[in-house]
C-alpha cells in the first residue's frame, strides 16, 4: 500500500518501518519522497517529479549533491524524466548520469510516451537509449558492491556521503 505523509510525518513513519524492518531483514530499503533533518539514518530519498528536459537533468546532479550535504546518502532522481516525453537522445544521456547515482530508477507518469530502454528499439534498430542503458547498468552493477558497502559505512557513521562535492575532500583548494 501507498500512504501519503505530510513532512513532520516523514521521521517517525521512516524510524518505525526502520525499526520493524530491521526486525524481519538485515538491511531495509526505505524510499520516501518527504523527508526532514535525521532522515537519511532511516530511510532514501528521490528528488520527486521532475521534467524530462535537459535543465532537469542538470539540476539532478544539483539536488543529490545538496540531499548528501544534508546527510541523506542515498538519493536519486527519475531517470529520463517523470513529466511529458523523452526523447532517446536524452534518455540515454540520464541513463549514462543514472548509473553515478547512488539510487536510480527510470520512471515516468501515466499518459506518457513509455521510455524504458527497450521502447527506443524499432524497425531491428537499436536506438542510442538501449545501447546507453545497456553499458550504465552493467557498468553499475559492476561496483554496486563498492557502492553497497560505502552506504553501509555511512549508515553506521563511519563515512560521510557517497556523492560528494570536490570541496568536502579539497577543503584547502
Amino acid at each position: 500500500e501507498i500512504y501519503t505523509l505530510s513532512l513532520h510525518d516523514a521521521l517517525p513513519i521512516s524510524i518505525l518501518t526502520n525499526d520493524f524492518l530491521r526486525s524481519v531483514y538485515k538491511r531495509p530499503f526505505i524510499v520516501s519522497r518527504a523527508n526532514t533533518i535525521g532522515h537519511g539514518k532511516y530511510g532514501f530519498h528521490w528528488l520527486g517529479d521532475n521534467v524530462s528536459t535537459f535543465e532537469d537533468l542538470y539540476y539532478s546532479i544539483a539536488g543529490i549533491f545538496n540531499y548528501n550535504i544534508f546527510g541523506i546518502p542515498m538519493t536519486g532522481a527519475d531517470i529520463c524524466g517523470f513529466h511529458e516525453d523523452s526523447t532517446d537522445e536524452l534518455c540515454a544521456r540520464w541513463h549514462n548520469l543514472g548509473a553515478w547515482y547512488p539510487f536510480s530508477r527510470n520512471h515516468n507518469a501515466l499518459n506518457q510516451k513509455s521510455q524504458e530502454p527497450f521502447a527506443f528499439f524499432e524497425n531491428g534498430i537499436k536506438k542510442k537509449t538501449l545501447n546507453a542503458a545497456t553499458n550504465s547498468i552493467r557498468f553499475k552493477y559492476s561496483i554496486i558492491r563498492y557502492i553497497y558497502s560505502q552506504m553501509m559505512l555511512i549508515s553506521i557513521g563511519e563515512k560521510g556521503s557517497y556523492f560528494k562535492p570536490a570541496f568536502f575532500e579539497f577543503i584547502n583548494d
